[in-house]
């Protein structure tokens, strides 16, 4: 069946197998060793790099945590008709993330978290992250102003690329290199707007630490990040992240990027990424 033919009635009635079947003639193999991007990006990876060649499907989650709920006009949860041109930068994050998941077979989430008592909102995603790990193999959380800028790239052909082991616990972008974005020990925090985490004993331990983080038993000088910006960001900078391995990488925000600074910029990308595939 080409691009253009209608697809089955029954795949109509079954919006994740639809979006599946549209992008199936445009994903990029799983275990290509390259790829070109629009900006003139060239990566690739030796051919004898083996790790996730097989499709994860539903052992993997993309995770949306919020404790608002988006019912007014241009958000995700309200009760009238979806508008493309009226949505919210909010709204068109999430929608990516979960045409993402639909396009590979993966699973998705957007979980309303209660309010952390005594902490910022942002604190939600750390035991949110937590319990997800329990039921799936990976786990990757996306704040709702970062984008997947190239959807018919398998996760597991990025996982591969950013060398994500099975000794990886938790992996995440640095956040721009700034003095304002320095950890107490002069290093660069690291953002925790994009996180992918692996499950395991030792994973469910890191993430029990850096929740706890602020209650000042295991990391002294560490409850004034429950509500002093960079919040759960500089708990895991300034004190969890040193009691784990870790490696130095930069991300170029080539493939996922995070709109910290504009907001409505997920609405432009979510419409041209749709615009460059079928194109």
């Amino acid at each position: 069946m080409s691009p253009s033919s209608p697809p089955p009635a029954k795949l109509a009635e079954n919006i994740p197998q639809l979006m599946h079947h549209l992008w199936k003639p445009f994903l990029h193999d799983i275990n290509a060793t390259h790829f070109l991007t629009k900006e003139g990006y060239y990566y690739k990876y030796p051919k004898d790099t083996h790790r996730w060649s097989q499709p994860l499907r539903k052992k993997l989650l993309i995770l949306d945590v919020d404790t608002r709920l988006d019912t007014g006009p241009g958000g995700i949860m309200n009760k009238t008709t979806l508008n493309s041109k009226g949505m919210t930068g909010r709204t068109a994050g999430m929608m990516n993330h979960y045409l993402y998941a639909m396009i590979h077979g993966y699973d998705y989430r957007f979980i309303r978290a209660p309010s952390y008592p005594n902490r910022h909102g942002t604190w939600v995603k750390v035991p949110m992250i937590r319990e997800a790990l329990k039921t799936h193999k990976i786990v990757v959380f996306l704040d709702a102003d970062a984008i997947f800028m190239y959807p018919q790239l398998p996760f597991e052909w990025l996982m591969r690329l950013w060398n994500i082991t099975d000794n990886t616990l938790v992996a995440m972008a640095n956040d721009p290199n700034s003095p304002r974005n320095r950890d107490a020990n002069g290093q660069v925090m690291q953002n925790t707007g994009f996180i992918i985490a692996q499950q395991s004993n030792r994973t469910q331990e890191l993430f029990y630490n850096w929740e706890q983080c602020p209650t000042d038993i295991k990391y002294k000088g560490c409850k004034r990040w429950g509500k002093v910006w960079a919040h759960e960001q500089a708990a895991f900078s300034n004190h969890v992240r040193y009691d784990y391995n870790s490696t130095e990488e930069t991300c170029g925000g080539v493939f996922i990027r995070h709109h910290w600074f504009h907001k409505d910029y997920p609405i432009k990308d979510m419409h041209q990424l749709i615009l460059d595939a079928f194109n």
